[in-house]
């Protein structure tokens, strides 16, 4: 049962990363200029952030006893992606799944703190 709660956030993940990839996307396109070319890539490059500090962020608060393993096979892909698509800037990405672990572990602090 463990297994499906953590395909279950996985699967809750990727939909919420979907839906809140433009609004990321343009955030990142508002920091970093110069980060597409004449067609809008706003959604495309949201995705792959919606989905590192969404998946970091929701598997260290209800993650079960193998969250890191789950978070740490889950960002292999998007590492590629991201290395693929912006290597100079891959410090963004970084510090973007650091802000999602410490979002979750300030979370699942305070959810631990009122039991």
């Amino acid at each position: 049962m463990k297994i499906l709660k953590n395909v279950f956030l996985l699967v809750v993940v990727v939909g919420l990363s979907y839906l809140l990839s433009y609004p990321i996307g343009s955030l990142y396109g508002s920091l970093f200029t110069g980060t597409g070319s004449f067609v809008d890539m706003t959604s495309l490059l949201g995705i792959p952030l919606a989905y590192i500090f969404l998946l970091t962020s929701v598997f260290t608060v209800w993650g079960g006893t193998k969250k890191y393993w789950w978070i740490g096979i889950g960002l292999i892909p998007v590492a590629i992606v991201e290395l693929y698509l912006d290597p100079n800037r891959i410090y963004f990405p970084i510090l973007l799944g650091f802000l999602g672990w410490l979002v979750g572990f300030g979370i699942r602090k305070l959810f631990v703190g009122k039991k």
